[in-house]
């Protein structure tokens, strides 16, 4: 679970808020989907958006939940 420490915002070359997007991913995945995390991303920004991440990892390296980031928001993106 992410701790929503926010070490990883600062590596993120997107500039993607991380932990808002992994808090949405997950309660998106653990309710089967809906319409609240459909509804929250409408309001970011869309170069903000999960599919904006390009996959570089530099995120999980400062990640001391050791997230794998890069798959969930890839996940995240394909569940969209």
């Amino acid at each position: 679970p992410c701790t929503a420490c926010r070490y990883c915002v600062s590596h993120c070359p997107q500039g993607l808020d991380i932990p808002h997007l992994i808090s949405l991913y997950n309660e998106h995945f653990f309710t089967g989907g809906g319409f609240i995390a459909p509804m929250a991303l409408a309001a970011v920004d869309a170069d903000k958006r999960p599919d904006a991440c390009i996959g570089c990892r530099s995120c999980e390296a400062v990640c001391p939940q050791q997230l794998k980031i890069s798959e969930a928001m890839a996940d995240f993106a394909s569940m969209l």
